[in-house]
């Protein structure tokens, strides 16, 4: 009886806030959203997306011998719930902020830890000057080819048997991760389909916190962006750039993290096509920047290597089906901090997905 009561007092407590302060509550496809009298709106959305993968891998057994694993696992992007808070516009401007909450699914022998993490935590300020980005949020070099239609709600490319967390996408066998960091962007209006963008993303450190290593400057990242519409589709291309910094005290040497990338996507009557390339100095065939400088495949200290993939679609009302190829390679490369191997990885996926909405579930 007392749990009944204390449920009711929650309930009738919630319900005095809601007219008081005059929300409004709607519920669809795009999730839950609240909007007070004065114009200030919050929108929470979420996924959940589970997968049984089943893999099998050359040579990884500690004998040499092949190992087969079936785990359940999320996709490339971990569960979320996000929360979206508009403040009323003013003079122009509309303020927004972000905030995601992501948690993992975990390989063998990893339970309850590092269960949720913060990816999103940003702040966007918007006007006829263009668009300011202030907190934890995506990267840009690279962004657009993260976008592929065939991991970016599915899996991608595996750790291993025993990996845990996210699945790796096309990181590594198509593009470098635009990883969520700390940092500060700008975005111009858009000027006839063109827009620019530009920002200072918090450095990487190879091999983490260090007195060794100095990163003294952000990470400077950018990408100009062109779309242009026709009768039956559209077209999009892209490039960019980025550059860092990285002094290795301890050995009087030092090196740039740095890349640039092109790309397109076409979409025209159901079929679509995309196509990106980029190379990078200082990140490796793994895709992830700021890894280790030495002692494993994954060192990267001024190393060179080249992302690229192609993916083709066809999309006909809720159902997509695709492919994809696309690799990862780098040059071995010696330094004075050790050497790092050549190294290429590839993957070919085919695929196929019919998206239902909430509206649909709620009807089945």
């Amino acid at each position: 009886m007392k749990v009944n009561k204390k449920i009711s007092t929650l309930l009738f407590s919630v319900l005095l806030l809601m007219l008081y302060t005059g929300i409004t509550t709607t519920a669809g496809a795009q999730g839950v959203s609240f909007e007070t009298n004065d114009g200030w709106e919050l929108n929470i959305t979420g996924r959940l997306p589970v997968f049984l993968v089943a893999s099998g891998h050359d040579g990884y057994s500690a004998d040499g011998e092949d190992q087969f694993a079936t785990r359940i696992m999320t996709g490339f992007n971990p569960p979320d719930i996000t929360f979206n808070i508009s403040a009323p516009e003013y003079n122009g401007i509309k303020v927004t902020g972000i905030f995601q909450i992501n948690h993992h699914l975990h390989g063998p022998s990893v339970q309850n830890a590092g269960l949720f993490e913060g990816r999103i935590a940003d702040i966007r300020v918007e006007g006829d000057f263009g668009t300011i980005n202030m907190g934890k949020g995506f990267g840009i070099f690279n962004s657009n080819s993260i976008a592929d239609a065939g991991s970016g709600t599915g899996v991608g490319r595996f750790a291993g048997p025993d990996a845990a967390d996210a699945t790796l996408g096309r990181i590594g066998t198509g593009y470098t991760y635009a990883n969520f960091n700390p940092r500060v962007t700008y975005t111009t209006p858009d000027m006839g389909g063109l827009s620019l963008k530009v920002g200072f993303i918090n450095p990487e450190k190879p091999d983490g916190l260090s007195e060794e290593i100095e990163a003294s400057m952000p990470r400077v990242e950018s990408q100009a962006d062109y779309v242009a519409g026709f009768d039956s589709g559209s077209i999009r291309f892209w490039a960019g750039g980025m550059v860092q910094n990285v002094d290795v005290v301890s050995e009087n040497f030092d090196y740039n993290i740095s890349g640039w990338d092109l790309g397109l996507r076409l979409a025209s009557g159901g079929f679509g096509l995309t196509g990106s390339y980029s190379e990078t100095q200082g990140v490796g065939a793994d895709g992830l920047i700021g890894l280790s400088l030495t002692g494993s495949a994954l060192a990267q200290a001024d190393v060179d290597a080249s992302q690229w993939y192609t993916e083709a679609t066809y999309i006909s009302g809720k159902l997509t089906l695709g492919a994809s190829y696309g690799e990862g390679e780098q040059d071995e490369k010696s330094t004075v901090l050790g050497s790092s191997p050549d190294i290429k990885n590839e993957l070919l996926m085919i695929f196929s997905r019919s998206l239902r909405t909430q509206n649909d579930v709620l009807a089945a």
